[in-house]
């Protein structure tokens, strides 16, 4: 009977199992809930740290560190944006380490290297990227590698000059890639991971007036895929390990034929932990009941088939991310004040809502503990 009972005990304590989520908002700060793994439930979410500007995050679980952008302290006379660190506490709070500049104004994007060395920003209003030291205690060092895009595309209104939306390190550590809207170009960067620093590298091209968002690498790292904002379109290179460079493969539509594409867009892009499948959001800002999540299948070689789009449940998908086992998928409703979760079927890849739903007060970005 006491071997049943402990044998109880430790079945609902798997069931009961949970991961700690982070949500950067575009409102007062840093919120924190938790996911229940069993069903999809989370926590009602509670405030971490009280910070104006945290629209996105990166998260350093090995040394309980979190990343984000921010806008400058009042008592700073420095123009343009901010990046701040912050440790995290057993309870899921977060205390202030230090804030650096961000090199540039309107920063949109954080990530970390391999090493866990060095933060790439990118800076969406002056078009510029940059390379922060991440110190010993986990402090950002003023950043002594930013470099400024130059250029611009076809779509007047939101093309008139470079816009770095994000920026990412490379599967070999060895390159970093900086997707910029402005000029539809990804920038590529050779990476020294140890001091934080960067060279120009070289660039691959989308097609004209796509406005590259963001982008992610496939599991075997073999493929790029860049989301498109404003074509809706992702665009698959390969990739030559050795030079960093693309090779142009596919561009694939987000929505299928004969939907009305005016006033939407595409924000976020993410690759299961399993590398079959990938997701992309795609926002409606004329709120005519279009807004949505497009499932991929990966195919032999890297590329893409959809296979579903699902209404997204919320309105303005800025964010969505998969829990670290690809069980769950989170969507982060902008404009709805909330977090909607979708069940992730492990054959297939497909998403179906899971009915549960939490209020975070403009939520931009989603990050796992």
């Amino acid at each position: 009977m006491k071997a049943l009972l402990i044998l109880a005990v430790l079945v609902s304590g798997a069931m009961a199992e949970s991961v700690r989520v982070y949500i950067g908002t575009g409102k007062d700060g840093i919120y924190t809930a938790m996911l229940d793994r069993e069903t999809g439930k989370l926590s009602e979410p509670v405030m971490a740290a009280e910070v104006s500007g945290a629209g996105f995050l990166a998260v350093l679980p090995g040394r309980k560190l979190l990343f984000a952008t921010a806008r400058p302290e009042k008592k700073s006379r420095q123009a343009g944006g901010s990046v701040t660190a912050w440790k995290i506490r057993d309870h899921g709070k977060l205390d202030r380490i230090n804030q650096q500049p961000s090199e540039g104004s309107g920063p949109c994007h954080v990530s970390v290297d391999a090493t866990g060395n060095t933060l790439l920003v990118a800076n969406y209003g002056s078009g510029s990227v940059a390379a922060l030291k991440i110190d010993e205690d986990g402090s950002l060092v003023k950043s002594a590698s930013a470099h400024q895009h130059e250029g611009s595309s076809v779509n007047e209104r939101r093309q008139s000059g470079p816009h770095a939306h994000s920026f990412y390190p490379g599967p070999n550590n060895k390159f970093a890639y900086a997707p910029d809207l402005g000029m539809d170009k990804v920038m590529i960067y050779a990476l020294d991971p140890e001091q934080a620093g960067l060279a120009e590298a070289g660039f691959a091209k989308v097609p004209p007036g796509s406005g590259p968002r963001h982008m992610k690498f496939g599991k075997d790292g073999k493929q790029a895929y860049v989301l498109n904002e404003l074509l809706l379109t992702i665009s698959v290179f390969d990739l030559d390990a050795a030079t960093g460079m693309f090779k142009e493969k596919q561009l694939v539509d987000t929505i299928e034929d004969g939907i009305d594409r005016d006033g939407l867009s595409c924000s976020e892009i993410r690759v299961h932990p399993s590398g079959k499948f990938i997701y992309a959001a795609i926002r409606d800002l004329k709120d005519a009941g279009r807004n949505s999540v497009a499932v991929f299948k990966v195919l032999d070689g890297g590329k893409l088939e959809r296979i579903q789009r699902i209404d997204a449940e919320i309105k303005i998908p800025r964010n969505i991310n998969l829990d670290p086992r690809g069980e769950w998928l989170l969507v982060a409703g902008q404009r709805s004040n909330e977090v909607s979760v979708f069940k992730v079927d492990p054959g297939t890849g497909k998403l179906s809502f899971s009915g549960h739903k939490v209020s975070v007060p403009g939520p931009m970005c989603i990050e796992f503990l």
